[in-house]
């Protein structure tokens, strides 16, 4: 099975380099207009709202989060996130996803979600 890797498609070049428009989500947290594509194109709200809840856990530890989202096997996948030196802060395990790509990569940066060729 080849992974489908979804930062690497060319579906995402329309929000190289940055965003005009952030977006209200929940606890203090904004995104922007390729996280909001991204949400509403491949229905994945769920995966903002646990970045949003567990990335409280470690705010007070890192300011730049990158927040993976791995495919496992099947259906289960495994969202990690890092400080961006590839040191894990955290890692969930999802049961069960319908999400269609195998593996992507959001930032959290200063209480804004974004897409990694928006920063």
């Amino acid at each position: 099975m080849e992974d489908f890797r979804l930062n690497n498609t060319h579906e995402f070049n329309q929000f190289l380099g940055g965003s005009e428009t952030t977006y209200k989500y929940v606890f203090g947290v904004t995104h922007t207009e390729g996280i909001k594509y991204l949400a509403d194109n491949y229905q994945c709200y769920w995966l903002l709202d646990l970045i949003c809840i567990h990335s409280r856990d470690i705010k007070n530890l890192q300011e730049f989060q990158v927040w993976n989202l791995k495919r496992i096997q099947g259906c289960k996948f495994e969202l990690t996130a890092t400080d961006g030196n590839k040191n894990i802060l955290k890692k969930i395990e999802i049961k069960y996803s319908d999400f269609k790509a195998d593996n992507l990569d959001v930032w959290l940066v200063h209480e804004t979600i974004l897409l990694p060729c928006e920063y």
